[in-house]
């Protein structure tokens, strides 16, 4: 579009530049001449139209917009008043007034309305008392020349007897006479408008060589000596000229800060009032000069030169006002500029080229300590450490070198030993400007900011709670390590370290009780190990350490065995025993290892220590990779196993040691795998704990439990009071829904809840005993029986074993099957039985496999056993098929007047006036 109208401009000047040569030097005679002349008004205008409309379209400021809106639609009724005066022309007619000086008249209230326009939205606006004042004297000015020497002569002329004609032509002279009035008000009053200085200039050019054409021309028409080709004629093509400059100026998007006038410009159009007073003087000079001996001639004369006089006097006023009010901005600028270095934060210093400070800004006594007078004349170099000179003396030969440009910014440390501060420093090389003459030095006191990048850095690379390195760190040491050990043929080892149990206390005693857990076990490991050994936290309970510079691999298993025997000690959290344990993996670099490699075999060797049993450390070996792999493919098939019920249960009789009959079951999950046949809980369950599906596992275990010895015990003779013991995770005890679990299992079931016993083990009650303590008693209100699995191979405290709502202990089969040793095999079973009673349970042994041990068993006091002397492990039919529970059948029967059940199923009779359970 630009591209276009710039052409379009161009063609238009050249066309109207051929139009006013043959015009004004064209021969008289020729017939074309005339013609072309005729018709040269019309293509001038109406492409001086189209500029203004694509000027209107491309314009972006709205005042703008709309005054080249109204000059498009100004020179557009002009254009077409141009072609009907052109075809009356071409048919020989020349009628006055036509049909195309309505549109002549109708280019008036247009124009005018954008003069308006410009003014109103004028970035300086004059007030309304001067507007009225400058209009008032141009107009009495130059209206003055205009009706004594246009207006006047013309209508003294011999009048038209066609009076519509006569007042068609005053009213042409006097319309342009006030259209140039306006567009001189306009120059004065516009300032930085909407259409730019440059472009209102050219605006005015051009119209007003318009307006003085037509000017002419109606002055011509009166006299009748108006002839095509004449004078007027060539004057009126020279205007489109400038209107189509004015618009490829508007075009081409000049900025309105570039069109502030200079200081002649600025003159001559603020001088226009006083121009005006000049022609007014001059006209009446020109009156009064036919009779220059009369005193009123040499008054005039007189006031005339006292007028020019006083004007030149205002003008040298109005320059050193001018000078005065510069001088003043100037001083107020240099105020403002002390007023910023005064009260600024940074430092401002002028320096000789060897560092000497010539001048020093205020700020340098809350930077230095020292006030500006006491720097004054101090080296740049004598308040620098001596490490930090060889800088800045780089930072010099820098800035001696540049010129036109700041050097920096560069680190500086400042002060001695006791306090030293750290300053960002920018220079310029100001040596030639003769207002400085030295090297200017902005210095802004970064040391807070390099204290927080430090602490930033800190953050970045070691741990907030426990402040050991984090992981980023202890990748990156031993990426060096594994580095160095490839170079020198060394080893390194990395420990993965895990805390057991930390997810109970945490759940159980709250984050913060975790947080301060996480804090005394990294305090641990921190004094365990060496002082070259990087101690870092990966996140969450895991923990890691590398280890260089070891003579062999034992001693790195020494280390590891410390620490795990170092977590043996319960950690006190606000006045509470915390119990947890650490499992560890261990990894040595191999030639060709990179840095993940090693961190992932010393992961997985920790997976190991976890499975083995946790609180253990683990070397790694190649066949973990498989077994790692193999244990990931079956928590995937655990999951898949619950949705495909490849989970069934066995049962396992519980036998009255004394009578040999059936008291129970106890119900135990098997996994018939599809690939790897029938897999018992040793294979599955560590897993299932440890990926967290064991509560699912759980949940199902009690309501199948519960559902088939509901249903079971209809095919048994005596078969009310059997009971049904469920093993339950530790991980499904501290779930906070197993209450709910149970409750839905009897509530679908239908089991009676006295006839569900729920095993526990010892080690499992024991952690986090509060809480435990809390769930377990809301499980005693269910009704349901509580049994201690395993008693004995763990850590009981007898005040909380006191305080649990225990009804039977079993013992661990580890006691049974020493039972017939020698050794203290009888006490340990002897014990646990005498606490039992001691504290009002009933104790159920375990893994008894041969008579002898029964015997025993039953002269300690135990009551109830299973095993497979009796019994393996198998369906309900052969549970209900066995003498077991015939044997049940026979006593009930024989017994009918029983009592109550014990809560391992038994019954007590009264016997001569003492209870005691039937024999």
């Amino acid at each position: 579009m630009t591209g276009r109208t710039g052409w379009l401009a161009v063609g238009l000047a050249g066309y109207v530049l051929a139009a006013i040569v043959l015009t004004v030097a064209g021969p008289d005679s020729a017939a074309w001449l005339d013609t072309f002349i005729l018709f040269s008004d019309f293509p001038a205008s109406a492409a001086a139209t189209l500029l203004a409309a694509v000027a209107a379209l491309r314009a972006t400021d709205p005042a703008a917009r709309r005054t080249w809106r109204l000059l498009a639609a100004a020179l557009g009724v002009y254009s077409t008043g141009n072609l009907l005066n052109s075809l009356y022309w071409y048919f020989d007619r020349d009628p006055f007034p036509s049909v195309g000086d309505v549109f002549f008249l109708a280019f008036y209230p247009l124009l005018f309305g954008a003069v308006v326009t410009v003014i109103r939205a004028s970035a300086q606006r004059a007030p309304w008392a001067r507007l009225v004042l400058d209009s008032t004297i141009l107009i009495l000015g130059f209206g003055a020349f205009f009706w004594f020497f246009v207006i006047q002569p013309t209508a003294n002329a011999e009048q038209d007897p066609d009076l519509l004609k006569y007042a068609l032509t005053q009213a042409y002279i006097a319309l342009n006479c006030l259209m140039v009035l306006a567009f001189g008000m306009l120059l004065m009053n516009s300032g930085d408008g909407p259409l730019g200085r440059r472009t209102l200039v050219l605006l005015t050019i051009g119209f007003a060589t318009m307006f003085l054409a037509d000017i002419v021309w109606a002055m011509s028409k009166v006299s009748g000596e108006y002839l095509p080709g004449g004078l007027s004629d060539a004057i009126y093509l020279s205007c489109y000229i400038w209107l189509g400059i004015a618009a490829r100026e508007q075009l081409r998007g000049c900025p309105l800060t570039e069109t502030t006038p200079g200081t002649v410009g600025t003159a001559l159009i603020q001088g226009l009032p006083y121009l005006a007073m000049l022609v007014s003087f001059l006209v009446l000079v020109y009156f009064e000069s036919g009779e220059v001996d009369t005193p009123s001639s040499t008054m005039t004369m007189i006031i005339f030169a006292l007028t020019l006089l006083v004007m030149l006097r205002q003008g040298v006023v109005s320059r050193e006002d001018a000078l005065l009010r510069a001088r003043r901005a100037a001083s107020l600028v240099e105020a403002r500029y002390a007023s910023l270095i005064r009260n600024a934060s940074d430092v401002i210093v002028i320096t000789t080229t060897d560092g000497r400070l010539r001048f020093v800004s205020p700020a340098a006594e809350r930077t230095f300590g020292r006030t500006p007078g006491e720097l004054l004349g101090t080296s740049l170099f004598e308040l620098c450490p001596e490490a930090e000179r060889v800088r800045l003396a780089a930072f010099f030969d820098e800035l001696m070198a540049t010129r036109g440009r700041p050097v920096g910014p560069v680190e500086l440390v400042i002060g001695g030993e006791q306090a030293r501060f750290t300053l960002e420093c920018v220079g310029n090389n100001l040596l030639e400007d003769a207002a400085v003459g030295g090297l200017a030095l902005n210095l802004r006191d970064v040391t807070e900011r390099k204290q927080l990048e430090e602490q930033l850095r800190q953050l970045a690379f070691h741990d907030p709670l426990t402040l050991l390195a984090n992981r980023s760190l202890l990748r990156d040491r031993v990426e060096h390590a594994l580095a160095l050990a490839q170079r020198t043929g060394l080893e390194i080892a990395v420990m993965f370290l895990d805390l057991d149990n930390f997810k109970n206390v945490n759940d159980t005693l709250g984050h913060e009780a975790g947080d301060r857990l996480l804090q005394t076990a990294a305090q641990r490991l921190v004094t365990r190990t060496r002082g070259t050994d990087t101690v870092a936290r990966l996140g969450g309970d895991e923990f890691a350490i590398l280890l260089e510079g070891f003579g062999t691999r034992s001693d790195v298993e020494r280390i590891a065995a410390t620490l795990v025997a170092s977590f043996d000690e319960p950690m006190v959290l606000d006045g509470i025993e915390a119990q947890t344990a650490v499992s560890i993996g261990v990894a040595f670099s191999q030639p060709g290892d990179d840095t993940e490699q090693l961190l992932r075999k010393a992961d997985i060797a920790m997976y190991g220590a976890k499975s083995a049993g946790k609180s253990r450390y683990v070397v790694f070996e190649p066949r973990m990779q498989e077994l790692l792999h193999e244990r990931l493919r079956l928590e995937g098939d655990i999951a898949s196993a619950l949705k495909r019920n490849e989970f069934f249960l066995e049962f396992q009789p519980i036998i009255d040691l004394d009578t040999r009959e059936l008291l129970g079951l106890e119900a135990l999950v098997r996994w018939r795998h599809p690939e790897q046949g029938l897999l018992l809980p040793g294979q599955f369950i560590a897993v299932a704990e440890e990926s967290g599906q064991i509560v699912e596992l759980d949940r199902w275990v009690l309501l199948e439990a519960s559902r088939s010895l509901r249903a079971w015990r209809q095919t048994v003779a005596s078969g009310e009071g059997l009971r049904i013991a469920v093993n339950i995770s530790g991980r499904h005890l501290q779930h906070a829904d197993l209450p709910q679990d149970v409750r839905h299992a009897l509530r679908i079931s239908g089991l009676e809840p006295g006839n569900l016993v729920i095993e526990l083990t010892e080690s499992t009650i024991m952690h986090n005993t509060e809480a435990n303590l809390a769930r377990l008693t809301e499980l005693k209100k269910l009704g349901v029986r509580l049994a201690i699995d395993d008693f004995g191979t763990g850590y009981s405290s007898l005040s909380y074993l006191h305080r649990f709502p225990i009804d039977i202990l079993k013992i661990d089969r580890s006691f049974v099957s020493r039972l017939g040793e020698s050794g203290n095999g009888a006490d340990l079973a002897r014990a646990v039985v005498m606490l039992g009673r001691t504290l009002g349970l009933e104790t159920i042994a375990e893994g008894i496999e041969e008579e002898d041990q029964v015997a025993k068993l039953a002269d300690l006091g135990c009551v109830a056993g299973q095993g497979y002397l009796f019994a393996a492990p198998g369906s309900l039919d052969a549970a209900r098929n066995s003498p077991f529970a015939e044997r049940r059948a026979e006593l009930r029967l024989t017994h009918p007047d029983r009592s109550r059940l014990t809560a391992t199923g038994r019954f007590t009779i009264e016997r001569r006036g003492r209870r005691g359970s039937i024999a």
